[in-house]
């Protein structure tokens, strides 16, 4: 038993070993690029099954593409975080990362598209400066699972120019209540399946020139789901695992809380761990809070011919230290027009 157990720890430690010996050095925040321009990013912990409690806007698409697929109103988000560097070598004090995008679902499937941008030139975190689309196109196949590709394209400049353009494949199962747990859901996605920024100068992890980010072929694995639900409290929790290009391994867990579907607190932890080997990572958690509301439109008469009489608007704040000198805070906004449409549709026979 206990050479087998030695044999199992030779061949893992050979399997590290051997993806050492291929280049993998992107800029600290590099593999997480499309992960730090909003306050639902930082704290939905990168969740490719919708996070804890299922919630998608049109950022999701950033984790998975299949994420949209069930949605049945269109939706807008923006958000924009301001990053501070407390030392930096290079006096290089203040950053940002924004985004915005939109979310429409048609008799086809569901459309979302999001607009990312990055001006981040921090010695500790140099991931540059960039703007970035994301699009997708999913729809549910079944009740519980859905299917979606995306596409990914890119503009890197300063640090040298360079262009990214690579797919993405999605799938989210709904496993409904199982074992104590309500609506479980399992995602799974395929991304960065093309070229991704491979001619800069920016500085990777282990100090000198970043090879390529965000990994190419990145797997995620993620699981979420509610443990309980009240009339007044609610929590769920969301666990994913990352693999970039075969050499890093990431583990984000998420944890939220609701009160009356109305205020909402989450937190987020991520292990990097090429980023923790090479020292950059940080250990504390994101915090963000979320406050819900209702719009009331009754007197347009644009927004009740679209049947968008009442929405759903959310305000969310976060932060983050993301390293050990480098703290961001952000803010956004999700608009979702109309409300669920939670009735059967009524059948009607012949001469009924």
């Amino acid at each position: 038993m206990i050479k087998r157990i030695k044999s199992k720890f030779t061949v893992f430690a050979f399997f590290l070993c051997a993806l050492n010996l291929y280049a993998y050095n992107p800029p600290a925040g590099g593999e997480n690029l499309f992960g730090i321009s909003s306050p639902t990013q930082l704290t939905s912990a990168s969740s490719a099954a919708g996070g804890a409690f299922f919630d998608v806007t049109p950022a999701s698409i950033a984790f998975n593409p299949a994420l949209p697929a069930f949605e049945q109103r269109i939706m807008l988000d923006a958000g924009y975080t301001a990053l501070f560097a407390s030392k930096d070598p290079d006096d290089k004090k203040f950053a940002s990362a924004f985004q915005g995008g939109l979310l429409v679902p048609t008799k086809w499937g569901v459309g979302a598209a999001e607009m990312y941008g990055a001006v981040i030139p921090f010695y500790e975190m140099q991931v540059g400066k960039s703007f970035n689309l994301k699009m997708s196109a999913s729809r549910d196949v079944t009740e519980k699972l859905a299917v979606g590709v995306g596409l990914t394209s890119g503009y890197f400049y300063d640090y040298n120019t360079d262009f990214m353009i690579a797919a993405d494949l999605g799938f989210v199962y709904n496993a409904g209540d199982c074992m104590g747990l309500k609506n479980l859901r399992y995602g799974i996605s395929l991304q960065n399946l093309g070229k991704t920024y491979t001619n800069t100068t920016v500085l990777g992890i282990k100090g000198k020139e970043a090879d390529f980010f965000p990994g190419i072929g990145t797997l995620r694995v993620g699981a979420a789901a509610t443990v309980f639900e009240s009339e007044l409290f609610s929590g769920a929790f969301s666990l994913d695992m990352t693999v970039p290009s075969a050499q890093n391994f990431i583990l984000d867990a998420g944890l939220q809380f609701m009160y009356r579907n109305f205020l909402k607190l989450s937190g987020a932890w991520q292990y990097n761990a090429r980023e923790v080997i090479e020292g950059s990572e940080s250990w504390l958690p994101s915090i963000g809070i979320t406050f819900k509301f209702m719009l009331d439109s009754k007197n347009s008469a644009f927004m009740k011919e679209k049947g968008w009489q009442e929405s759903e608007a959310a305000v969310t704040g976060a932060w983050k230290k993301i390293y050990e000198n480098v703290n961001a805070f952000s803010g956004g906004v999700t608009l979702k027009l109309g409300m669920k449409d939670t009735e059967a549709p009524e059948i009607k026979l012949f001469g009924e």
